[in-house]
């Protein structure tokens, strides 16, 4: 903790970590830095963001904490002070984390992180003036659902770990760049999904019929609306299921194919 506490000022010690002290001693515990914590079993993590160029902080960006536990995404944001300075507390011990920041459209690397000290330093890095980074994992969304690039999912199965190093986005925003899956505008229909194998004219009983959103085995009748408000945080398991799959789990319902999304709750 030797850099940290070289560079940590007194007011800013007193203002950012609410400690109320006599001097400008800086802070050396767990409980100093996380007040009302549990050492026991939780960790914390402190250190700045600067840009590695220009070598200055890097003030109100956020830092976030992303692991999986108990097949979920787990996550804890904080913003950086005046001095670029981060605190991450109500972190699990023994615990294998990513730490990465993010400013606006631009974004630190994943920095891997085990939580086997309470307290400990790890300085993070974002670049001010270099291109902002691309977002692969996502993709841009506008221009449509049937084409565009950044489509990097392709799996039929996405699990809580695969979304680790991902910003907070909702399910839609997730499955719209998935290469699987394309979603149409139709009139009086407004949004659906389909398989990118299957055709918009995909019918049924004279009627087209979109991919089925089914939660925690639950089907959803407005499926645009229910992974809109669905964060992948929530998210244990994601399931792309072909015509043949769907079908045979759900009979009718998956007639063009599904999606079985299981919740961390579940």
């Amino acid at each position: 903790m030797r850099h940290l506490l070289q560079r940590l000022p007194g007011p800013v010690l007193f203002l950012i970590i609410f400690l109320v002290i006599a001097n400008s001693a800086a802070a050396q515990s767990f409980v100093d830095f996380c007040p009302g914590g549990d050492e026991a079993t939780q960790a914390a993590v402190v250190g700045y963001l600067t840009d590695p160029e220009a070598q200055i902080p890097v003030p109100g960006a956020t830092v976030a904490a992303s692991w999986v536990q108990d097949d979920a995404r787990q996550r804890i944001e904080v913003q950086t002070n005046l001095e670029g300075l981060y605190i991450l507390c109500g972190l699990p011990k023994e615990m294998e984390v990513s730490l990465r920041a993010l400013l606006g459209d631009r974004r630190g690397e994943a920095v891997p992180y085990a939580t086997a000290a309470p307290l400990a330093q790890q300085d993070l890095f974002i670049s001010l003036t270099g291109e902002p980074e691309v977002r692969e994992e996502v993709g841009s969304l506008s221009g449509g659902g049937s084409g565009g690039s950044g489509r990097a999912f392709s799996s039929e199965i996405i699990r809580a770990d695969d979304l680790l190093d991902l910003p907070e986005m909702s399910v839609y925003d997730l499955l719209r760049r998935h290469q699987l899956l394309r979603f149409d505008r139709l009139s009086g229909r407004g949004e659906v999904i389909f398989l990118m194998a299957a055709t918009s004219s995909s019918a049924r009983a004279g009627t087209i019929q979109s991919v089925q959103v089914m939660i925690n085995e639950r089907r959803e009748p407005d499926a645009i609306g229910a992974i809109r408000d669905l964060s992948i945080d929530e998210i244990r398991r994601i399931e792309i299921l072909s015509r043949t799959e769907a079908s045979a789990r759900y009979g009718g319902d998956g007639f063009v194919g599904a999606i079985a999304i299981t919740t961390r709750d579940r």
